[in-house]
């Protein structure tokens, strides 16, 4: 709101600046009021450039402030690049983890295959010996049965001494302990067997079960890592997202940094008009100033051109003055002859002298011309030129020095020149336009002209159209009606 605001005060310093440009104005107080609308111009310019400078200067704040923005942002964005990658890194290392305890699963499972295939073969082993064991045994049984059978010990001894030679009785009995000690080897073997296959059952089964056990370790380890894996998984998804949302951030404030500068550009260009027109309202100012002292000059001038006049009809009256009397003393002494007829002419010619003298004086009171007479003696000059700054009725004049010349000749004014502005304060103040008579003076803005009597006006209206009679007198605002006849 405020920017459009400036933006409408700028326009207006503008309009006036160009409105106040006119080539010439007419008179003395037109200059001085073009003058007035000009400083006026520059400074409510000079005030706006300030204004605009205000302006500009927070929008480069605002730049400032958002580059330090987007420096922030492209910090945190490489901060975010740099968690992601970190986070990959981390999950990546996790997934090889994974895998490798996968593999050591998968090893520990082929190893408890494995040991599952031994703990069989030893079953089978231990189931075989056990066979073997029970085999012997059963063999054992029947040679102590045979034994038995065949009289016990005693039996078996009479066999052994029934030999013929004592070779061949220790020969049995050497073979009868071998049979005996052999048994006993052989069951103590299997035993042993048993015994060895049993512990390495035992062992085998510890081994799986510790082996189930350490693949259980992995496998709670292998979903710790992918529990791992996966809350790394979701805090990458956050710092993509944060990474996005920054980027965002960025580019909204990449393109507030480009209107931005855009807005700096266009008060740099509103200020350089400014600045330009100020100029040239400087110039025009100078320019019043050269004009309003070229007036003083032609009024200094016309100042003492008046003197001269007026100076040279002094002389010319005492001339004429001198003459008048030296006339009558010339009659006087002629007349002096005769005594009676002469005082009596004496009293007869200083009477007439008197009634001249007043004649003379009520001519000069009766010489100011009516109205309808003002405005008759001002048409004869319509379509002569208009000067600015001019006094000849036919060589050229302006607005002002016509009112003032057409009345002084019609003997309705005798004061001083004036200026448009100055006639606004001379004669009697007429109330309205109904109320004005033929003659009276009509002022307007930096403009005076001769009323007509009939709703128009007689007037140097311009350099372009001269003097004229054809404009009505309310054809723009009146600011005063001043009778002067």
């Amino acid at each position: 709101m405020k920017n459009k605001k400036l933006i409408c005060l700028i326009m207006t310093v503008f309009m006036a600046a160009n409105a106040a440009v006119p080539a010439f104005a007419d008179t003395e107080s037109d200059i001085r009021e073009q003058r007035s609308i000009a400083k006026e111009a520059l400074s409510e310019t000079k005030g706006a450039i300030s204004e605009l400078k205000e302006q500009q200067q927070a929008i480069q704040q605002e730049i400032d402030g958002i580059d330090a923005d987007i420096v922030d942002l492209m910090i945190q964005i490489d901060q975010a690049k740099q968690d992601i990658e970190t986070t990959q890194g981390q999950i990546e290392e996790k997934q090889s983890e994974i895998e490798d305890t996968t593999a050591q699963i998968e090893a520990k499972e082929a190893e408890i295959v494995k040991t599952e295939g031994e703990i069989e073969v030893t079953e089978q082993e231990l189931e075989a010996a056990n066979e073997r064991k029970d085999k012997q045994y059963a063999d054992m049984k029947k040679r102590i049965q045979f034994i038995y059978e065949n009289g016990g010990d005693i039996g078996w001894a009479t066999l052994i001494l029934n030999e013929d030679d004592i070779t061949s009785f220790f020969n049995k009995a050497e073979y009868t302990q071998q049979l005996h000690e052999y048994d006993r080897e052989k069951l103590e073997e299997y035993i042993n067997t048993i015994h060895e296959i049993e512990d390495l059952k035992a062992q085998l089964e510890s081994q799986k079960a510790a082996l189930e056990g350490q693949k259980a370790d992995l496998e709670h380890e292998k979903a710790v890592l992918e529990a791992h894996k996966k809350a790394l998984e979701e805090q990458k998804e956050i710092y993509e997202i944060q990474k996005a949302g920054l980027e965002e951030n960025e580019q909204i404030l990449e393109q507030r940094l480009a209107e931005a500068e855009a807005k700096k550009d266009n008060y740099s260009y509103m200020i350089a008009q400014a600045r330009e027109r100020a100029s040239r309202i400087e110039s025009l100012i100078s320019e019043y100033n050269s004009q309003l002292q070229r007036i003083q000059e032609i009024k200094e001038a016309q100042r003492r051109a008046a003197e001269e006049a007026a100076r040279r009809e002094a002389e010319r009256r005492a001339a004429e003055q001198a003459a008048r009397e030296a006339a009558q003393r010339e009659s006087a002494s002629q007349s002096s002859s005769s005594s009676s007829s002469s005082s009596g002419s004496s009293s007869s010619s200083s009477s007439g002298s008197g009634s001249s003298g007043s004649s003379s004086s009520g001519s000069s009171s009766s010489g100011k011309k009516s109205g309808s007479d003002i405005v008759d003696y001002a048409d004869q000059y319509v379509g002569n030129p208009y000067v600015w700054g001019g006094n000849s009725l036919t060589g050229g004049i302006d607005c002002s020095h016509f009112v003032t010349a057409v009345l002084r000749n019609t003997g309705n004014y005798s004061g001083d020149y004036r200026t448009s502005g100055e006639w606004l304060s001379a004669g009697e103040k007429v109330n309205s336009l109904s109320e004005a008579k033929a003659g009276d003076v009509i002022c307007y803005s930096g403009h005076v002209a001769i009323y007509d009597g009939n709703g128009g006006i007689v007037e140097a209206k311009g350099s372009k159209w001269g003097i004229t009679h054809d404009r009505t007198a309310d054809h723009t605002t009146i600011l005063g009606i001043r009778r002067v006849n």
